[in-house]
This record gives C-alpha cells, structure tokens and sequence, in this order.
C-alpha cells in the first residue's frame, strides 16, 4: 500500500529530526573532548620584514598566540620590538645578560613574566644582585646566522657582561633551510623567501578572504572544523594563521643545504669572533628538546670546534630538578606542543642561573645568600 503524503512528510521529518540529533549529538561530543587536531593556530601578526635579520617583530605591538587548546597568550613586545619588559638604562643595570635564541627563547606561548629570561632575571635579584637586567632578544623562527647577527648588532647599545646563547637542536638546520622574510598581510603571517612566493601567499590569502561563510562556519561549528581539515589538511588557512611555500615549492633538499654550508660554517666563524673579542662572558646554553635533554647539546658539540665556547651543562641540572619534584621530561613542555612550557620555562630558567651565579662577581654591598 503506498504510504499516504501525511505519511510521507512524517517520515522525512523524522530523518530530519535523527539527523539533527545526531549532529548535534557530534558537535556536543566535540565540544567536550576538545581534539587538539581541531583548535585554530594563531600567531601574533606583528611581524616585519628586516633587511639584517630576515625578520623582527614590530615595537609597541601585541597579538594572540594560541593552538592546541593549551596554549593561550597575549604577547606585547617592548619599544625595541621584543617580547621582554623594557630594558634597563644604560649604566644601571648590574650584571647585564643578553639571551639571544629562537622561539625557545622568544617564548610567546607563555605569560611574558614566566619566560626562562625572566626566571633568571628574578633569581639573579633574589640572590644579590638587586640590578640585574636579562635582556631577552629572542625572536621565534631564527637560525644560528641570525643570532649572530642579532649578537653583533645589539652589543654596543647594551655592552653586556654576559650573553647567553639559548640553542636547540634545529638552530643550524633553519641556516642551511635559508633566511625567511615574514610579514602580515590581511591578519596572516607569511613566510617566504623570495617575491614571487611572497605575492602567491598573498592571493592565497585573498583568496580564503573571499569565503566569508565557510570561515564564519569553521569558528563557530566544530563538525565543520572536521570536514575542513579532512579535506584541507593542517595547511588550510582556516586552521592556521601561519602560511609559507610547501617544501617543494621552497625547494629545499639535501643538495640545497649542502651548497648552504658555507653560510653555517662563517656562522660559527662570526659566534666564535663574537665570544673573543666581545669583553663580556660568553656562553652556550643548550635548550631541551621533548625528546631528550642532551639532544641541543650534542647537535652544538658536533658542529663546533672544542673548546671554541663555554657550554652550560643543563642537562644534569635539569634532570636533577625533574627528580627533586617527582617530574619526568614531558612535564617541561605543553602536551601537544614541543615548547617549553611554564614550569619548562621556570626550571631551564632556575638551571641556568645555578650555572652561571658562581662566575659572577659580588656587589660590594651584597652578602653571599646562604
């Protein structure tokens, strides 16, 4: 008997209905469980680009960083365009450290008071030194060549006593993978090296501008954040507020970076100078990896000549440290993310002070904390 059109209509309502629960049963699940695959990335868009450098961050600016839904942070750099408070003037501060390294050092992803450098500054004006001023020229995304020129540059504003190097493991790779420009364009960073790729990321960027629904969608509905990302892939631009050329369209390989060791080598060659003729104390400080504590450490020795430079052994001090608090490696860094995070932060910060403070000369005023 053919089903009446009352029927019918009942029946298409009641799919409608089981199909919306079930949806809407999804998007609840969703919700709940957080899948970090599903969070948006952002970074801050105040990067620029710099004809030393590659790239700096803007002064006096701020942004969002966030990913994964652990991380969640607003960084406002300083007037010299760093992440760091403002340095003290010249001539009061006492001892004066430059922290110079990568996004390990920049460490936009934590509150701007917990960053190892602050950690360090804190502990050196408990201890004694009620003047000490760590000046934190870290920018995320930079090699081994760039901190040397960052090192170099900065050195006659600052006259430091001491600069810390602040290495990890991928720090001579990014040398041999070339020097990036970024910048901000329509509330995306780019990443490129060359103006050809600069203008393609660009329209990419105009392009997913001219998709007002499907964007308006993805922030707000999480089973549309999941068939984006099904179909885009991590690279999408809903996803992401980061794009630069994929490895192909960079054309980086193992040929490329041969012919780029050179541009190591006279790195090397530019710290080495540095740490000779600098008048101040120079040293290493190796930064861990999620992998291993050692790992920075062993990459830095295998590149470089012995004895060339003064390597803070972190490592044993931070495992001792983990031991003292029950703590294992993992707990330095986020669970989705391979940066340190704020107790990361707080121990690499502790650890390099226990190894730097007994160098250190005394003020006059000041007893030797027990």
């Amino acid at each position: 008997m053919p089903i009446a059109p009352r029927g019918r209509w009942l029946r298409a309502l009641s799919l409608l209905a089981g199909a919306a629960f079930a949806l809407g049963l999804g998007e609840a699940w969703l919700r709940v469980a957080r899948p970090e695959q599903l969070a948006r990335i952002e970074y801050p868009c105040f990067y620029e680009p710099d004809a030393a450098l590659g790239f700096r961050y803007q002064p006096n600016a701020s942004g969002r960083v966030a990913g994964h839904f652990e991380i969640e942070n607003v960084a406002v750099t300083n007037s010299l365009g760093f992440y760091d408070d403002e340095p003290l003037a010249a001539g009061a501060a006492n001892p004066r450290i430059l922290a110079v390294g990568d996004s390990f050092t920049a460490a936009m992803n934590v509150p701007r008071s917990e960053v190892w450098t602050g950690v360090l500054e804190r502990r050196l004006r408990a201890a004694g030194w009620p003047s000490a001023d760590v000046v934190n020229l870290g920018i995320d995304g930079t090699g081994t060549d760039v901190h040397a020129a960052l090192i170099e540059r900065e050195l006659s504003r600052f006259a430091p006593d001491i600069v810390v190097l602040a290495f990890f493991g991928n720090d001579f790779t990014d040398v041999l993978n070339g020097r990036f420009e970024r910048e901000c364009h329509r509330g995306w960073v780019l990443a490129y090296q060359n103006q050809g790729q600069r203008r393609a990321l660009r329209a990419r960027v105009d392009a997913h501008l001219a998709h007002s629904l499907h964007r308006f969608l993805f922030d707000h509905v999480f089973l549309v954040r999941l068939l984006t990302l099904a179909v885009e892939g991590g690279r999408s631009l809903h996803h992401i507020q980061f794009v630069q050329p994929s490895a192909a369209e960079l054309g980086i390989d193992d040929a490329t970076r041969q012919r780029r060791a050179p541009d190591l080598a006279r790195a090397l060659s530019d710290l080495e100078r540095i740490a000779r003729s600098c008048g101040c104390r120079f040293v290493v400080a190796p930064v861990p990896a999620k992998v291993g504590l050692e790992g920075s450490g062993e990459v830095f020795r295998g590149r470089t000549r012995a004895g060339a430079f003064e390597i803070l052994d972190v490592a044993p001090v931070l495992r001792r440290r983990l031991d003292e608090r029950g703590l294992a490696l993992p707990d330095l860094f986020f669970v989705h993310d391979a940066h340190l995070a704020v107790l990361g932060n707080e121990l690499f910060g502790e650890a390099v002070f226990e190894l730097l403070e007994p160098g250190l000369p005394r003020p006059h005023s000041a007893a030797k904390p027990k």
